[in-house]
């Protein structure tokens, strides 16, 4: 069996197509890929002070409201506080200043804790 020859017009053309296409799916992969974005993170506005202090923020609840559950003291920016308190549905989505004793969470899943010794609404 002989083998077949391309015309050098042809072979021109072929091997022009396959760089064409090449720097077509280059370029395309370099601007359409997906860019990585930070997951869960987060700039420190003020660092927290552990001990006896004052915060600032919004209550929360992580379950329905009437049901027993943990209240959250969500600050400015964005960093949940656990509230050691009970009976707070009827402030829930207030801001509140809240003064008492914060401790470090106990691991990356337990928060930091605030146990309150004094509540009160926040007016801006």
């Amino acid at each position: 069996m002989s083998k077949i020859k391309f015309p050098p017009f042809n072979k021109l053309i072929f091997f022009v197509g396959i760089i064409i296409c090449l720097g077509i799916g280059s370029l395309l992969v370099l601007f359409t890929r997906p860019t990585p974005r930070p997951a869960d993170i987060f700039v420190i506005g003020t660092p927290l002070e552990y001990g006896d202090t004052t915060l600032v923020g919004t209550l929360r609840k992580d379950t329905p409201v009437g049901e027993p559950g943990t209240f959250l003291l969500i600050l400015s920016d964005g960093r949940p506080i656990i509230l050691d308190s009970q009976g707070l549905d009827n402030l829930l989505g207030s801001r509140l200043r809240v003064e008492g004793y914060l401790s470090p969470g106990s691991d990356e899943v337990q928060g930091a804790t605030l146990a309150i010794s004094s509540l009160t609404l926040d007016t801006p």
